[in-house]
């Protein structure tokens, strides 16, 4: 039992990242588009959305957050980033080049914060 428990535990670590390894945190960019799906998963929250790309295309961006966690200690819900609203994200980019970020702050449209990065990861 316990060689199983310390498998599990071995495992979670191998599946979980360094911050500064997949993403640059020595640039910081702002998104602005309208969320498409939210998935409340550990372990980060993962925010999808829709922004207007420079020649008008839409272009699909996938932003990792917080632990649910850590946000629901924040007094984060589920129901605080509904599907069609117009946020803000300060965030940091993949590494790899994708359409991923590592969200650092959200703020509705009309700047009202939502989300803050609390510490590292």
């Amino acid at each position: 039992m316990v060689l199983f428990a310390a498998s599990l535990s071995a495992a979670s670590l191998q599946a979980h990242h360094s911050l500064v390894g997949e993403f640059d945190t020595s640039v910081e960019f702002e998104l602005r588009g309208a969320i498409t799906a939210v998935e409340w998963t550990n372990p980060h929250i993962w925010l999808y959305m829709d922004v207007d790309g420079e020649n008008g295309q839409t272009v699909k961006w996938e932003c990792e957050m917080g632990s649910p966690n850590q946000l629901i200690r924040q007094g984060w819900k589920k129901e605080d980033l509904p599907t069609g609203t117009v946020i803000r994200a300060q965030a940091n980019p993949a590494r790899d080049g994708s359409n991923t970020c590592s969200t650092r702050s959200i703020t509705l449209d009309d700047g009202t914060p939502v989300f803050s990065r609390v510490g590292n990861r």
